[in-house]
């Protein structure tokens, strides 16, 4: 019976640890204000985008659709449009709203405090592919 007892102290303590370093060394989830934003942003995946003051934007291959098999994008986003910072939700990354001219809207996601660790957009469904834009000089 005791030895049935320090296993499954065991094991929980086993839990509680795991449970503690996924949360201790997952990233923070991203927000930040407007004039964070601002300026150019650049993929590695030859995307692009500007965030200008006035809310307007231009955009260079940002995509917006994903293959289903293997999450490389097909459909992009070139072109101009406007953009707003939308409210940061009690848990997770806050985000970007994006409108081009003809009405489509896309959302972009913040990284890190006050984007420090740049802009991503997500496939859809459990992935850990993401495309991500840093912020240019």
């Amino acid at each position: 019976m005791r030895s049935r007892t320090l296993v499954g102290l065991a094991a929980f303590g086993a839990v509680a640890v795991l449970t503690a370093l996924v949360v201790l060394l997952s990233p923070p989830a991203g927000s930040a204000e407007r004039g964070d934003l601002v300026g150019s942003w650049r993929s590695h995946q030859a995307g692009a985008l500007t965030l200008r003051a006035d809310g307007t934007l231009t955009a260079v291959r940002v995509p917006t659709a994903f293959a289903a098999d293997d999450e490389r994008p097909t459909a992009w986003f070139t072109g101009r449009g406007t953009w707003s910072l939308k409210r940061k939700p009690k848990l997770g990354h806050q985000r970007i709203r994006i409108e081009n001219e003809a009405g489509e809207t896309y959302e972009v996601s913040i990284a890190g405090e006050g984007a420090r660790d740049g802009l991503f957009i997500k496939p859809p469904g459990d992935t850990a592919t993401q495309f991500r834009f840093k912020k240019t000089l």
